[in-house]
Formats: C-alpha cells, sequence, structure tokens
C-alpha cells in the first residue's frame, strides 16, 4: 500500500493516497463530485459560507459524518476522511491536501465545497421549493378534458417536472422543446429535474446514459434568467431521494419511461422471493455478480451469451413502491411505454379486488385471464391509441399503505382518485422517451401501455 508522509506535532503520520482506490471507481468519484458542483449554481455559491474561518471547523466535522454515513465504498471513505482529518487553525494541512486534490481534481476550498454539495451538507432548503395549490379535483378535472397531459403545465401556478430514470434525457429535451417556448410567452419558468440510477463514467448502461453535451445544452444560462431550469442527478436511486437535498418534496408531474423490468415485474408482497429468483432464472437465465475492469456489475446468462448489467439491475422493488414514490412527489403521475409484464403487475395493485393480487401466482398470458376475468379481455382489446378511465372496469383501490421507499413523505396513507389507460408507446404532440420510441422496432413485443394517475392524500 502507498503512503503519504507528513510531519505534524513532530510525528510522522501515514495518509492513504487516492492512488489506493480503484481508478475506475476514482474516476466515477470524480464525475459525480463535479457534477454535484456544477448542477446547483445556487447551492455551489452558498457554499462559500461553509468554508470561512469561523465554519470551517464544524464543516469538516459534519461532512466527516456525513461521509462516514453514506453507502461510499469502503476504501474511498477512509481516503475521504484521512483527507478532511487533523484540520488546525482554519485550513487543511498540506498532507491531506494532496490527496484530496488527487481525488477530486479540484483546489483544497473548492473540493471541501464540492463534498458538501455531494454529501447534502449546501444547498437551499427544500421547503422553499414551490408546489400547486392545485388540488386533486382540479387535476383530474384539466386531465378529463385534454387529450394532453403535459399541457397541464400551461395551466397550473407551479410548471414542474420530476423525470425519474431519464436515460439519454430524449424525454427532457422534446419537453424542454415544446414547452419554454409556450412558458416564455407567459413570462413563466419550467422546472425539469431529471434522475437516474446509471453512475456517470460507468461502463454498463450503453445508449441509456445521459450525454454531457445536452445535459450542457439544457442547462443554458446560469444568470437566472432562463425560461428552463434543469438539473440532472446521476448515480441517484429514485428509491433514496431523500439523501439529495436538491430534489423537490413536491412536482406538478413525475414521469417514469419504461418501468424496468424485473424492478417492476414482481410485487414482493404478493409472490415470494424464492419464487421471484426462480422465475427470473427461467425467462431472463442464471445470473451473478462480478467484477468488469474494476466494476461491480451482473453477469446473465441468456439464449447462450453472456450479458453485462449494472449491478442492481435485477434488484425487485414491485409497483408498489414505484406507487408509492411517485405519489408522494406529484400532483399528477405518468408512466409510459410499460410493458406487458409490467403493466399487469401495476393493474393488480390499482383496484380494490383483493382477487387480481392472489399469493404466489407469477402473471403469465395464461394465468392472467383467470385473474383479471373480463378486464384482461376488454384491456387486450383495445386498439392503438385508445384510452379507457381505469374506474368503469372496477373499483379503484380505496387505500395505498406508504412504504419506507420514501422517509421524507408524511405517514398519511393515499389513493389514486382518478386512472387512465393508453394503449400505445407515442402519441402525437406527446414529448416521449428512447424507450418509447424503440417499441417500434421490436416486434416480439405487445404493444405497451401509458398510464396517467391523479394522486391524493387521505387522512388518518
Amino acid at each position: 500500500m502507498n503512503f503519504y508522509f507528513a510531519f505534524q506535532f513532530s510525528n510522522i503520520v501515514c495518509y492513504p493516497l487516492a492512488m489506493d482506490i480503484d481508478p475506475q471507481r476514482a474516476a466515477q468519484f470524480k464525475a459525480a463530485l463535479h457534477q454535484a458542483k456544477d448542477s446547483n449554481r445556487e447551492a455551489w455559491e452558498c457554499s462559500t459560507k461553509l468554508v470561512g474561518h469561523a465554519t470551517i471547523a464544524t464543516t469538516l466535522h459534519r461532512l466527516t459524518q456525513a461521509i462516514q454515513a453514506s453507502d461510499q465504498p469502503s476504501d474511498l471513505k477512509n481516503v475521504l476522511m484521512h483527507s478532511l482529518s487533523k484540520q488546525s487553525g482554519g485550513a487543511i494541512q498540506q498532507a491531506q491536501e494532496a490527496s484530496l486534490k488527487q481525488l477530486t481534481g479540484l483546489p483544497t476550498t473548492k473540493a471541501v465545497r464540492a463534498l458538501c454539495l455531494l454529501f447534502g451538507l449546501a444547498g437551499p432548503a427544500k421547503n422553499s421549493a414551490p408546489c400547486s395549490s392545485w388540488n386533486p379535483t382540479q387535476i383530474e378535472a384539466f386531465l378529463r378534458s385534454h387529450r394532453n397531459p403535459y399541457d397541464l403545465l400551461l395551466d397550473i401556478d407551479v410548471a414542474s417536472v420530476l423525470d425519474l430514470g431519464a436515460g439519454d434525457l430524449s424525454f427532457a429535451v422534446e419537453l424542454a422543446e415544446r414547452y419554454t417556448p409556450r412558458l416564455q410567452q407567459q413570462h413563466r419558468k419550467l422546472v425539469l429535474h431529471a434522475i437516474d440510477r446509471l453512475q456517470p463514467g460507468s461502463r454498463l448502461g450503453g445508449r441509456l446514459h445521459a450525454d454531457p453535451h445536452v445535459i450542457k445544452k439544457l442547462r443554458g444560462s446560469r444568470d437566472g434568467a432562463s425560461t428552463l431550469e434543469f438539473e440532472f442527478w446521476g448515480d441517484q436511486d429514485m428509491f433514496a431521494l431523500e439523501k439529495n437535498q436538491h430534489v423537490w418534496p413536491c412536482y406538478t408531474i413525475v414521469t417514469c419511461h419504461g418501468p424496468a423490468t424485473p424492478t417492476f415485474a414482481y410485487e414482493p408482497t404478493r409472490v415470494s422471493a424464492q419464487l421471484i429468483e426462480a422465475d427470473l432464472k427461467h425467462t431472463k437465465g442464471t445470473f451473478r455478480r462480478v467484477r468488469m475492469e474494476g466494476e461491480e456489475a451482473l453477469e446473465v446468462a441468456h439464449a447462450g451469451r453472456s450479458l453485462l448489467f449494472p449491478p442492481w439491475k435485477f434488484d425487485v422493488k414491485g409497483p408498489l413502491a414505484l406507487l408509492n414514490v411517485i405519489a408522494q412527489r406529484g400532483k399528477c403521475c405518468l408512466l409510459t411505454a410499460v410493458d406487458t409484464q409490467v403493466f399487469w403487475e401495476i393493474l393488480a395493485q390499482l383496484f380494490e379486488d383483493p382477487q387480481v393480487r392472489p399469493s404466489d401466482v407469477i402473471f403469465t398470458p395464461e394465468t392472467l385471464p383467470d385473474v383479471f376475468g373480463p378486464r384482461y379481455a376488454e384491456l387486450t382489446a383495445l386498439p392503438i391509441g385508445a384510452t379507457v378511465v381505469l374506474s368503469d372496469l372496477g373499483e379503484l383501490r380505496s387505500s395505498f399503505p406508504i412504504g419506507i421507499s420514501d422517509k421524507t413523505a408524511n405517514s398519511r396513507s393515499y389513493r389514486f382518485r382518478f386512472v387512465q389507460i393508453r394503449r400505445g408507446a407515442v402519441f402525437e404532440e406527446i414529448p416521449a422517451g428512447q424507450t418509447a420510441r424503440l417499441f417500434k422496432t421490436m416486434t416480439e413485443e405487445a404493444p405497451p401501455w401509458f398510464l396517467l394517475l391523479v394522486p391524493e392524500p387521505l387522512q388518518r
């Protein structure tokens, strides 16, 4: 192991260097750090208060605690904590400076400020983020009378969107191009926040990664006069939004395009873990965790090929977890380009009838007609572009339990007062993402689904 030697109080102190960390992991961390630094100019400017002579000791103590409590790899945490230790006289010692600059690529003060942003010590308070005053009844009335749900942004008092699993940002580009000119005419701003779990700099994920040039273009001017206020956070789990101090607690619209399979293709409260794993091996192939060029990955043996995915690809969360997240963050929720398997699992959670949530039954073309009865026939008969209000097919579920996926939410339960289903991937004048546009090339895939939901909190 390499060490950096420094004299302090006449003693030799050994510090682990950044070079002791796997190069790929170090590059990914540096990319995430610079993204945190560049993603919110207001928070970056505010961070100067954290590194002044009167506050630096407290800041370093808080930052060390935040690093220790984080889910970063232990070797990286050790280097960071050693680099920030032994603060004296309002400045970081030279020994630590060298290691910190090597790891972050930034001068000492800027490195500490960027770390404060990355680990949630800086940034505007969430309570200052605006939330629309429109109630669920008003939103439902608007959606019933308008074909394009995104037109809500033009009428509602707060034009804000959170895109979960934003991928290559193709949806964000379409939305911005369609709505910023119209909002500019109204002298209003569109707030568009996007997250994705893929880690910037990772070799996994292929074309689903956000293009840095697209991010830069969408961010545009930082002078506050731009009609579009765009932010993107990579390496962000949608079930850990509370760790990101810049994600608002409330958005007018929350979207998730192409909800992931198998992440949302099984409901763990309905199907046992053993049965899920067996079905995954049967339908997807055997899988195991591996390391690829220093990066953790999931290797799947499928149809005679070895495929590599991010390590969390087969982590099953289920539709209840997804519904919890969108209902707690959005006034209006859109799930688009939903594949067949995910669709029926989501649908099973939306009806009041518990018979559509049978224990330990895998949904297949053979079991679905028995589970959903006439509803199955009516929905599968929908032509492309057709729409149906779900309550016309059966009573909607009266109450959903709040899960632990979002610790920032209050403890009240909720329901969806309005659910609309459309058949198809792409609709005229409605912004769409890459997944939706790829469906036309997937000749073996059944047409996907589009769900529009209006959540409503319930009093305890």
